[in-house]
């Protein structure tokens, strides 16, 4: 069956792709870039010129996303024709919700192409086909907020029933815990999620590592890389294609029907953190960012970071990024970026940066100073911002009164996922999904 889209929907809404990306700047290499301790302001462009309007802001948006595709995450292709096939199975999880597995292709491409398997859980009350008791509207009549998060073991992994197509061989519900599907459907939303290893393999064998000579992989293996925008060295690592495969989920859960397609937010752990801010940066169609535990090269700062450094991740995992990334390897005050800047394209949309206080190696606190460096630009585009210092931990309520539009939240935890961070990132969602 075909993807079930709603027909009162604009055509915009139910098929289009994200918008073409506009051809690259010409930038100089790594080695001719002068060095400069301090952040980049996010109100000066890299030819030194002041932001003082809105429409200089939108300028430099343009202009900081062009830097971090040259020199940190590489480009992508432009976003190819789709084509989804479905499969709705009702009742699943005791009842609790509908599921529908959409494999997404791209008949564009070649026929060995990698497709993504997204799987989508819609509350009961929120499927368009079930029946409703709910007195006026109904969440079927008006859609749910979806999660879409993006993991690393196969869908199955997210819940324990027998439904959810195998991708991978870890066994079904094993990480249940940690995504807490049940939690998020009773909270009133829907939760989609695909997992990146189907798109990306999570090796040195694709992404920027052999983007020189070409990748052996995944979707790296689909595309030329000649053929791709940029100069050499600039070709998309493996978290840009994770983010790109989240841009292709967003497009069709945009036609979903039982969808609020307003309100998607995207979430992603470490790793994945890392390609969920990334996404949520370059795709204005994502309206909440949470980029879990996203350390270096997610939201933690590049310059004086104390714990990885670039060295360290680019050492581990070249193929994550641009070829060109490791060029600042010990030279960080050499980038005419850091990911403050990042964070700071989001606006004036709400990030929620969840942090654990035992997480060293992410660096909860060089991610703080992150956000307050980002700050700046909420206020200016006249949202909300930062409230106070943007810390809140524990049991601290979360609301637009003490969250504001850009917070951190912190639990006493090591690197993981649970419920207690669940009830803290639904809290902000309803508090801008209201």
């Amino acid at each position: 069956m075909e993807v079930p889209t709603d027909p009162s929907r604009p055509p915009s809404l139910r098929s289009a792709p994200a918008h073409e990306l506009p051809p690259p700047t010409e930038l100089p290499d790594p080695a001719d870039l002068p060095a400069d301790p301090d952040l980049p302001d996010p109100f000066e462009t890299f030819g030194g010129e002041a932001v003082e309007r809105r429409a200089d802001w939108l300028a430099r948006r343009a202009e900081i996303l062009d830097l971090f595709r040259r020199y940190v995450y590489g480009y992508a292709p432009d976003p190819p024709e789709i084509e989804t096939a479905a499969e709705r199975t009702p009742g699943v999880l005791d009842g609790a919700a509908t599921l529908t597995e959409v494999t997404i292709s791209f008949p564009d491409l070649p026929a060995d192409a990698p497709s993504i398997t997204m799987a989508l859980f819609l509350p009961a009350n929120a499927d368009p086909n079930a029946d409703t008791d709910t007195d006026g509207d109904s969440p079927a009549e008006t859609g749910v907020p979806v999660v879409l998060g993006l993991n690393r073991a196969g869908n199955q992994v997210t819940v324990a029933d027998d439904a959810v197509t195998i991708l991978g061989d870890a066994p079904r519900g094993a990480r249940q815990e940690f995504w807490c599907v049940d939690r998020i459907l009773d909270r009133g939303y829907g939760f989609a999620t695909y997992f990146c290893g189907e798109l990306a393999p999570d090796s040195e064998d694709v992404g920027g590592a052999t983007a020189g000579g070409g990748s052996t992989a995944g979707i790296h293996a689909t595309y030329d890389a000649a053929a791709l925008p940029g100069p050499p060295g600039s070709e998309w690592g493996t978290i840009a294609a994770w983010a790109w495969g989240l841009h292709r989920c967003v497009d069709v859960l945009r036609a979903v029907e039982g969808v609020r397609a307003h309100q998607i937010a995207v979430l992603g752990h470490s790793r994945r953190g890392k390609a969920a801010v990334w996404a949520g940066a370059t795709d204005e169609r994502i309206a909440l960012v949470v980029p879990h535990q996203s350390g270096t090269g997610g939201v933690t700062l590049s310059r004086a970071n104390d714990q990885e450094s670039v060295a360290d991740i680019t050492g581990a995992f070249p193929h994550w990024f641009a070829d060109d990334f490791d060029a600042f390897a010990g030279r960080e005050a050499h980038l005419p970026v850091d990911q403050h800047l990042l964070v700071a394209c989001v606006a004036p949309r709400p990030l929620l940066d969840t942090e654990g206080s035992l997480d060293f190696w992410a660096n909860p606190d060089l991610a703080h100073e992150s956000l307050r460096a980002a700050a700046p630009v909420w206020t200016f585009l006249d949202a909300d911002g930062m409230v106070g210092d943007g810390l809140l931990a524990g049991d601290d309520e979360i609301s637009r009164a003490t969250a504001g539009d850009l917070c951190q939240y912190r639990r006493d935890t090591e690197h993981t996922l649970n419920r207690g961070y669940w009830d803290a990132i639904l809290d902000f969602a309803d508090a801008h999904f209201e």
